[in-house]
């Protein structure tokens, strides 16, 4: 009876150990070593450089827009 008890506790501290040595801890974030921050940054890099030249295509076709609308205006007056 005795070692059935022992038995049985041991398998129970092994099987709670267990438990905890899985459980993740996942609010925390593990920090960024140097090259994936260098990644991240020539990736700004280059997103910025591609967005840049577009939103300047959009600027200038907004304003050709309001100009043609404006004159549509004027011509039907």
């Amino acid at each position: 009876m005795k070692r059935l008890l022992v038995c049985f506790t041991a398998g129970l501290v092994i099987f709670c150990i267990s438990l905890s040595g899985c459980s993740k801890n996942e609010s925390v974030e593990p920090e960024k070593g140097k090259i994936e921050k260098m990644t991240d940054r020539a990736a700004d890099m280059a997103v910025k450089n591609i967005l840049t030249p577009i939103n300047q295509a959009r600027s200038v076709k907004d304003v050709e827009e309001s100009r043609m609308r404006s004159l549509d205006e004027t011509l039907k007056q």
